[in-house]
């Protein structure tokens, strides 16, 4: 680089140290996703049973027969599986948007066992509520992390109000 700046070629590969580093803490991440913390009871329903970080990851990637580039995970059952949530973070929130535009895009061609019901708003997200399989399912984006919460209608109203203040 005869005549560069020698400010602009250290500036040049402060960025690519940084990037490469950068790049190796989400591999890491993604490689061993942590756990989520998740609710001990939503809707009166106590918590019975639980997987988080890699096992959780294992169990969203057999779901959908895919893999996602998750930094963490959690699922949980809430008694008798009358209500289920399951939690990925990805590595950036930009990420999890995509990934909940994606489960938008996918349920509304009709190729999945949910039927649409309505979106609302809530603190500045969107939360999509479906029916389906005998209960009522709600997913939206908290930050990083996407959350869906399948349950029992008799107990819906008050499992999303928990979610949704637990996971602003």
């Amino acid at each position: 680089m005869k005549g560069a700046d020698p400010l602009v070629v250290v500036g040049m590969g402060m960025v690519l140290l940084s990037a490469t580093g950068g790049w190796l803490v989400v591999d890491a991440a993604v490689r061993n996703p942590a756990g989520v913390p998740l609710p001990t009871e939503i809707g009166g329903l106590a918590l019975s049973s639980q997987v988080t970080g890699t096992d959780a990851v294992k169990e969203f990637d057999m779901m959908h027969d895919q893999h996602f580039p998750l930094t963490s995970g959690s699922a949980g059952v809430y008694r008798d599986k009358r209500a289920a949530v399951w939690i990925g973070g990805m590595p950036f929130q930009f990420l999890a948007a995509k990934l909940v535009d994606a489960m938008h895009d996918k349920i509304a061609k009709g190729n999945s066992p949910f039927t649409p019901v309505r979106e609302f708003q809530d603190r500045g997200r969107v939360v999509y509520e479906l029916e389906g399989m005998g209960q009522e399912h709600y997913y939206f984006q908290s930050k990083n992390l996407v959350i869906w919460l399948a349950v029992e209608p008799a107990v819906a109203d008050s499992a999303l109000t928990q979610i949704l203040e637990a996971y602003p």
